[in-house]
């Protein structure tokens, strides 16, 4: 137990050196800090980078996200859905567009662990469930 709260503080140290004025993960800092771990013995740097991997994610996931649409083509409601966002949390917020045809209309965005949904696909499923 002891062994993992020490890898985890040692893990958030390195995650604060990755990290860019912005709050952002600088991917130069990500590999000169795995370059130092890899000449650690590995089975005291294992432990160090799998926390390090999940406390990466987490924090790239406060800025970035991703937006499924029925059509994929970047257009102004995309621009404007992710300009709102970003006001709303008060950073800017990168979406990544993705086509999904399942969502018949409307959109599903996701923000780290946060999911937003407007689509007749989930419109459909929520009545069917009231339904049933």
């Amino acid at each position: 137990m002891l062994k993992d709260s020490k890898s985890l503080k040692i893990a958030k140290g390195l995650v604060e050196l990755s990290l860019n004025e912005e709050g952002r993960v600088e991917p130069e800092k990500i590999n000169q800090i795995l370059t130092e771990l890899k000449n650690e013995p590995t089975r005291r740097s294992l432990p160090i980078l799998r926390k390090f991997l999940t406390l990466i994610k987490q924090q790239i996931n406060t800025y970035e996200g991703s937006l499924e649409k029925f059509d994929s083509n970047a257009d102004s409601s995309s621009n404007l859905i992710s300009d709102n966002i970003s006001q709303a949390r008060g950073k800017k917020i990168n979406l990544v567009i993705k086509e999904n045809k399942s969502l018949i209309a409307g959109f599903r965005m996701r923000i780290g662990d946060d999911v937003y949904e407007d689509s007749i696909a989930s419109r459909i499923a929520r009545l069917k469930k009231s339904l049933t």
